[in-house]
């Protein structure tokens, strides 16, 4: 009985979304800027590829990495679909929707990652290219990495500010809370015209660090108003 309790406490849901959007913005950070960011150098398929193979290791590394970024973003986005459903069963399961097609499509990108890798060590059936073409070719597939996560970004925009929407509405949870992913998720919709979004990257970048540190911090330290969501999940059932 306390196991189910628990499982299905607003509470714990609240925790477990801020525990895992913490291990999503976290393992974002290292691999993109800790290990892609050091390694891949935009434009230049040669040195990209020498760094590749001096660093074996480091890059199957961040490709493993970049797998559990998704697979928590995957568990997140679920559980965050059932904290929000009493604000409104069709608008969250329509978020859950957009957010699981931009894991999906961001998971296959990361198949263009590491094609590179797979590409540059197998050379005994890929002798019939040059180097320079294996090299160009490497940097054809991060670059197709690179165009594939932004459409992601661009679907996780619709789902944040649908988000946004709920988290505003909800009564249980702050209203700035919802204003602020409302605000990233236009960001992210920028990525729907890539030149734009590249252009203005680093305030983009800063705003969705903002709405979602914000996000982590209540949901860890405060969690949500119980009293409310229970309030807000029974009118629901009731309308059933």
């Amino acid at each position: 009985m306390k196991t189910h309790l628990l499982s299905t406490s607003p509470q714990f849901y609240a925790r477990a979304i801020g525990l895992l959007y913490l291990v999503v913005i976290a393992a974002g950070i290292i691999s993109q800027m800790f290990i892609s960011g050091q390694i891949i150098v935009n434009g230049d398929a040669a040195t990209t590829a020498n760094n590749i193979l001096n660093h074996k290791n480091l890059y199957q590394l961040g490709f493993s990495i970049y797998l559990i970024e998704m697979a928590s973003q995957i568990a997140q986005m679920a559980i965050l679909y059932l904290l929000l459903k009493p604000a409104s069963k069709t608008v969250s399961l329509l978020a859950l929707s957009f957010a699981l097609t931009g894991c999906t499509i961001k998971t296959i990108s990361r198949l263009f990652y590491i094609a590179p890798l797979i590409i540059l060590t197998n050379t005994r059936y890929l002798s019939v290219f040059s180097a320079n073409q294996l090299q160009s070719l490497a940097l054809l597939f991060l670059e197709l990495n690179d165009q594939a996560a932004g459409l992601a970004l661009a679907i996780f925009g619709f789902s944040t500010i649908l988000n946004g929407y709920l988290i505003y509405k909800s009564t249980f949870l702050p209203r700035s809370l919802g204003i602020l992913s409302f605000l990233g998720g236009l960001g992210w919709l920028t990525f729907l015209y890539p030149p734009l979004a590249h252009r203005i990257y680093p305030y983009i970048l800063a705003l969705g660090l903002i709405g979602g540190l914000a996000q982590i911090a209540w949901f860890l330290l405060f969690g949500v108003n119980e009293e409310q969501w229970k309030l807000r999940e029974n009118s629901t059932i009731a309308l059933v």
